[in-house]
């Protein structure tokens, strides 16, 4: 029996500090402070390059376009990123719907990556 249950619907999206970027956390882990979430990027936004100081990251295209380093990916695409290795920058053409993880606390840093 699953322990916990959430309906997409029933969360609200938040906008981020990025334009044209939303996110709606699914679930947060009390002790880790690992969540998964679901993203929403509308068209022409541009999540810059990024990484995290201890969390990996998971994220699965749900819908729509998203364009990793340039190339972009469709409905079906995964993708890992190990904490500290930056990643991005994210972007979509006609707006996109993806699954994250991440395995621990969401720090988002851009700029280099600092030593542990």
């Amino acid at each position: 029996m699953c322990q916990v249950k959430v309906s997409d619907v029933d969360v609200e999206r938040t906008p981020l500090d990025i334009p044209g970027v939303r996110m709606k956390v699914l679930h947060k882990e009390s002790t880790s402070g690992a969540m998964t979430v679901m993203t929403s990027i509308e068209d022409g936004a541009v999540i810059p390059a990024h990484w995290y100081t201890n969390a990996d990251e998971t994220v699965y295209v749900l819908e729509g376009d998203f364009v990793q380093d340039g190339v972009s990916f469709e409905r079906g695409s995964y993708f890992e990123g190990k904490a500290r290795t930056t990643h991005g920058p994210h972007s979509s053409v006609s707006g996109c719907v993806v699954l994250t993880h991440f395995s621990a606390e969401f720090d988002f840093q851009t700029g280099p990556v600092i030593a542990s």
